[in-house]
């Protein structure tokens, strides 16, 4: 095996790398019988502003459970003999009804009436404003 001097050139961007060999004249030099010249790319960074939104974010629910725990654990003593099935049933409303995953399964809304009779009297918001406003009007 023949040893000789040669050079190795770099160009290192943001997402690549390339390379070249040369001999003392300049020359491309071969290795295996192919010039020894070539090219690395790769994916680019993620910047520090794209993980710290992630990071904010996680924080922010992490706080906001924190503080509705705080908050029931204050105000158990107060509502549950008011309503022992209030903070259940709060837990459970924002779930999709064909969720199957529901540990609570009596009425969502009001403890003495079903979720199902509130919605056929009511179908909408509209329809309780208006008995609302027929109700207490004074005409």
């Amino acid at each position: 095996m023949i040893k000789k001097d040669y050079n190795i050139g770099l160009d290192i961007g943001a997402t690549s790398v390339g390379f070249a060999g040369i001999d003392e004249q300049y020359n491309p030099i071969k290795l295996k019988g192919k010039t020894v010249v070539g090219v690395n790319l790769f994916e680019e960074g993620q910047t520090a502003a794209d993980r710290r939104g992630f990071r904010t974010t996680r924080r922010r629910l992490n706080r906001r459970k924190w503080r509705l725990s705080l908050l029931e654990e204050f105000f158990d003593l107060y509502i549950t003999p008011v309503d022992p099935t209030f903070f259940a049933r709060l837990k459970e409303s924002n779930l999709s009804p064909k969720d199957n995953n529901k540990n609570f399964s009596g009425s969502l809304l009001f403890p003495d009436i079903t979720d199902q009779k509130f919605y056929e009297e009511y179908p909408t918001i509209y329809h309780w404003k208006f008995l609302e406003f027929h109700t207490c009007s004074t005409f």
